[in-house]
């Protein structure tokens, strides 16, 4: 029985027994190798899943859906590591109960799917932590060594120049498990805080925004740069905060559903040596 086979009676046990009450996984998309997340309530329906190489999207921020976990009922999802992570995060930062996410893992190396044992995030721990120890890094390792050996202004030329292409849509955003704001700063126009605009200033303003705010969080599932729709590398900005992070205070993103957030949190033995 392949992997794809096992998890579909495992879905088609958990939903014909109440376990719960719906499945997110993935499903045949428009073409060949493209897969879209489907939301099953019916064990009728498990045949529907799909589980392949192909299956790359991070599916973790449908869990925050307003009104989704409310019932206190359970909620069974597919996640590689990096989705695996994202709960952990979005545990820690109370957006939802991990006791109540049945988890269906998996990964996949060298185009070879593997099944993850555990259904509870912290049956997880060994596998989070060989990430923490062998952290593959960003993908693109020509694009990653090129940004290393610029200066600082041609750097600074390089995103202005990707970030010329933004035209707003949001959709790294939407994308984003992260960005799970009811409302984001940018929707906010009294006061603005973001120029809304898709020019130089705004473009910069919120790009740069969002990088901040996912300091410390971004799991690096790479599902922002698959969203955007004019190809900016996100999530190479979003590694560079990662290295920058893990070098100032030791904090791989997600690595237990208690870790705090390595920016909104502090120690009051801290010594603030920068301030001085």
């Amino acid at each position: 029985m392949s992997i794809e086979q096992q998890y579909q009676a495992r879905a088609k046990e958990l939903l014909s027994g109440g376990a719960v009450k719906m499945v997110i996984g993935y499903g045949k998309g428009t073409t060949g190798n493209r897969r879209r997340p489907i939301f099953i309530s019916s064990p009728d329906d498990v045949g529907r899943l799909v589980l392949d190489d192909s299956c790359i999207i991070n599916l973790s921020g449908y869990l925050v859906s307003e009104g989704l976990l409310s019932d206190e009922k359970r909620v069974a999802v597919f996640l590689r590591p990096e989705g695996i992570r994202a709960i952990n995060i979005l545990a820690a930062e109370s957006q939802l109960d991990a006791d109540q996410i049945v988890i269906f893992g998996f990964d996949v190396n060298d185009n070879e799917l593997r099944a993850l044992k555990g259904i509870h995030v912290e049956e997880f721990a060994d596998v989070i932590g060989s990430i923490r120890e062998n952290n593959p890094g960003f993908a693109d390792k020509e694009l990653l060594e090129k940004i290393e050996k610029m200066t600082a202004q041609e750097r600074f030329a390089f995103w202005q120049e990707e970030f010329a292409k933004c035209i707003k849509c949001y959709a790294c955003r939407q994308a984003c498990p992260m960005c799970y704001c009811r409302r984001c700063i940018v929707d906010s126009n009294q006061p603005q805080w973001v120029n809304t605009s898709s020019h130089s200033l705004g473009n910069f303003e919120w790009n740069i925004v969002r990088a901040f705010h996912l300091s410390g969080r971004c799991v690096e599932c790479g599902n922002c740069d698959r969203a955007c729709p004019v190809n900016i590398p996100l999530r190479l900005i979003n590694h560079k905060m990662a290295v920058e992070v893990l070098g100032a205070f030791d904090h791989v993103a997600g690595m237990s559903k208690t870790q705090e957030p390595v920016l909104a949190s502090f120690k009051k033995d801290d010594s603030e040596t920068f301030i001085l």
